[in-house]
């Protein structure tokens, strides 16, 4: 009998539905801890960002509870629009937006293994037991 591998949500192939259910607990934590940062460097630095961790948070929540695609999409929304003004802010054509563009791309990364975890979760493996 072969053992399997302890597996990573966020960079595993989703193979089954409890790496499905693994990828979306891994990106919700994940989320959590970014809403967490954003709220702290918002009270510090800049309040605008308290309304992102507000909405990460949320979002989170509701991806970790009930498993939403809608959720994990408007996860994908917000990461994007992130990594965008991040990026915007770096070339220098706006002053909104973080300077940290790869934990911007982690928060977009993370975001899509959540859109494709929920797609899978009740898509394909919605019919598997656990």
């Amino acid at each position: 009998m072969e053992e399997k591998k302890k597996k990573f949500g966020l960079f595993s192939k989703i193979e089954d539905k409890n790496d499905a259910l693994k990828a979306i607990k891994d990106v919700s934590l994940g989320f959590f801890l970014v809403a967490a940062l954003q709220a702290g460097l918002g009270y510090f630095i800049a309040p605008s960002l308290i309304i992102d961790a507000i909405l990460y948070a949320i979002l989170a929540g509701i991806l970790l509870k009930w498993k939403s695609r809608v959720a994990a999409v408007l996860l994908l929304l917000l990461g994007g629009g992130g990594l965008m003004m991040t990026i915007l802010n770096m070339i220098g054509i706006t002053s909104v937006g973080g300077n940290n563009v790869f934990l911007a791309v982690i928060v977009f990364w993370g975001a899509i293994r959540a859109v494709e975890a929920t797609f899978k979760l009740h898509g394909k493996f919605a019919s598997e037991k656990f």
